[in-house]
């Protein structure tokens, strides 16, 4: 599971910087809803959280960076 959501995060900011929330959004996730937006807000933190996890990992590891603009944390 971890080495997959590495690999899926690491697909998803190829070409460019984004936010953990906005990495989560992108990730593919085993919950009923349509799109990002028809998620529970409770959801959207759990996924938020797991994505934090995976990308400290990944950034640990020396395979993304991370950047801070207006208070916001980018990963690349």
């Amino acid at each position: 599971h971890h080495s997959e959501r590495c690999k899926e995060i690491l697909r998803i900011i190829r070409n460019v910087d984004l936010s953990a929330y906005e990495i989560a959004s992108r990730m593919t996730w085993d919950i009923k809803c349509d799109s990002w937006e028809d998620f529970p807000l409770a959801q959207k933190w759990f996924a938020t959280g797991e994505a934090i996890s995976h990308l400290r990992y990944l950034q640990q590891k020396g395979q993304i960076g991370r950047t801070k603009t207006r208070n916001i944390y980018r990963y690349y």
